[in-house]
């Protein structure tokens, strides 16, 4: 992984390659995964020039950024320098595992199979409407849908995370992508139904299931990060009694067409 801090104390920017989704679009991708300025003025605009140069030097057309909901300072510098606001993320967590009510539909979770894995990238590639890359505009659709595909392809390769498959009387009705982490906590990092079951009430059965499967395992917590475009998903996480302890600002610099 390419990753760089530029700046000083107080100015400071780490960034990297995303080669998940370099390899995805087929262009360089690049993420600021922190950014801290306690000071206006030309030393950030220097940062800035920078960070600009950094990206030059490695052809870079699309960069993300995520800020805590209060960092305006940080966002408005972006703002200023070429960046877009996409979107704001929630990240709900769940403690009450004991108390997940029975779900109405008998859905069967279990790891899913080299064999499996054709039907979960279909779904993957057709779940989604409300990520970060369909929502801007200026990327072709096709580039996130196959961003999900592959990200289902790169979890059966991850030692880290495990892919699991919900049925409903034998048909594939949705997966989820969790990792296991200290402290008993469980991370959700894709979780989707499948389009041509979404509207029937799996939703509500399959996150119950879920949840009661991660208890049976001795989990204490789980937790996800999903975007405020995905009302549906804000009102599933409401009702099954998750909090939503933090938000984050999305935004992106879209340096040129992809091709």
């Amino acid at each position: 992984m390419d990753a760089t801090t530029l700046g000083t104390t107080g100015l400071e920017l780490d960034c990297f390659i995303v080669p998940w989704d370099t390899d995805s679009f087929g262009f360089a991708v690049a993420e600021i995964t922190r950014l801290t300025l306690d000071a206006d003025g030309p030393e950030v605009d220097g940062l800035m020039a920078t960070f600009d140069a950094w990206c030059a030097d490695r052809s870079v057309q699309l960069v993300s950024c995520r800020l805590d909901h209060a960092r305006l300072r940080e966002s408005m510098t972006l703002e200023a320098h070429g960046f877009r606001f996409v979107e704001v993320v929630y990240e709900p967590r769940f403690d009450r595992l004991a108390g997940v009510a029975v779900p109405s539909h008998a859905i069967d979770v279990a790891e899913a199979t080299n064999d499996d894995l054709p039907a979960i990238e279909a779904i993957a590639y057709g779940a989604f409407t409300t990520g970060r890359f369909l929502l801007d505009h200026r990327l072709p659709p096709d580039l996130s849908k196959r961003r999900y595909a592959n990200w289902v392809r790169s979890a059966f390769e991850s030692s880290q995370q495990t892919v699991l498959k919900s049925e409903l009387d034998g048909a594939l009705v949705g997966f989820f992508i969790v990792e296991d982490r200290p402290d008993a906590h469980v991370y959700w990092h894709l979780t989707a139904v499948a389009p041509g079951w979404q509207g029937q009430g799996i939703g509500l059965s399959l996150w119950q299931t879920m949840l009661r499967r991660h208890a049976a395992d001795g989990a204490a917590s789980v937790g996800t990060t999903i975007s405020g475009h995905n009302l549906a998903a804000i009102n599933l996480y409401a009702r099954l009694g998750f909090s939503f302890p933090s938000a984050q600002m999305t935004f992106h610099r879209y340096m040129e067409t992809a091709a």
